[in-house]
């Protein structure tokens, strides 16, 4: 399918933030936002395309964001990383600057991971949590902390002169996202639309911050994460593929008993089950509308 009309319909959006600024693209009016949606992990905003298709531009603003060091938001600045709790104060403090209520968090993977924690710091300002393939957190249980500290520190430093590999044609950097991934190329491609960038030296480059493969230095332990979950006091609904992340069922297992309004819907799909059935999840945020 092609993705044109969506990305013509679109609205460039930047907010900006204290270390730089956000960008992302929104549909509808975007001083009205009504659904924040943000990526997973070397995703970017273009993964909200299909979903894009879908949404009635009279529903208000579907706000979909490139996470820091991600798309076309900026990178961090020199000395900084990219940990967790970084992306969760961004999105955090980019609510509190917008005074936005009554929104609707939709989050892929490590962005239904950042979702999930920061409904429970304004719970008053999230009417629903949609979490795709995601749920509660990566936690500390069972590792142990001196190498989990020692493995972050030195992955740091091996990325104080990051690179990425570079690509003679757009096709080869399209095959090579597609390599590693479990949804169509013709899907993969729309990430890497906004993710590549030509350059004058002829070749392709990835946009995100490779510092961003930087190993997590520390991690929450899952009794911080029930302390977290007990203030979800918005309906939360998890939404999982047939073929998705093989975690998912342990943390809904660990956590589902934490969240009063929980419930979960299985698609067919793989991780990305949110490009592969548009439609399923755009009827579903009508019907938290």
């Amino acid at each position: 399918m092609d993705y044109r009309e969506a990305l013509e319909l679109a609205t460039p959006v930047s907010y900006e933030l204290d270390w730089g600024t956000l960008r992302g693209l929104c549909w509808g009016d975007p001083s009205d936002i009504r659904v924040v949606a943000t990526h997973g992990w070397l995703d970017n905003s273009h993964s909200f395309l299909p979903l894009a298709e879908h949404w009635p531009a009279e529903a208000g603003g579907l706000l979909a964001l490139d996470w820091a060091g991600h798309g076309l938001s900026d990178h961090r600045p020199s000395g900084n990383y990219y940990h967790f709790i970084d992306y969760a104060y961004d999105l955090w403090q980019l609510i509190q600057q917008q005074d936005w209520k009554n929104l609707t968090l939709l989050g892929h993977s490590m962005g239904g991971f950042v979702s999930n924690v920061v409904a429970t710091l304004c719970p008053e300002r999230i009417k629903s949590l949609i979490l795709i393939e995601a749920f509660g957190l990566l936690v500390s249980d069972g590792t142990n902390a001196r190498e989990q500290l020692q493995q972050g520190f030195l992955s740091r430093k091996k990325l104080q002169t990051p690179r990425w590999r570079s690509y003679s044609n757009f096709d080869s950097a399209v095959e090579a996202r597609a390599a590693q991934a479990d949804f169509s190329t013709g899907l993969v491609q729309l990430i890497v639309e906004r993710g590549c960038e030509h350059r004058s030296d002829g070749r392709w480059h990835w946009r995100a911050d490779a510092r961003v493969k930087a190993t997590s230095a520390y991690r929450l332990p899952s009794t911080a994460v029930d302390d977290l979950l007990k203030e979800l006091t918005m309906p939360v609904v998890v939404v999982r593929g047939t073929e998705g992340y093989d975690k998912l069922e342990n943390a809904l297992k660990n956590w589902q008993d934490k969240v009063s309004k929980l419930s979960c819907m299985t698609l067919r799909g793989g991780h990305h089950v949110h490009m592969e059935q548009p439609v399923k999840i755009a009827e579903l945020l009508k019907s938290h509308g």
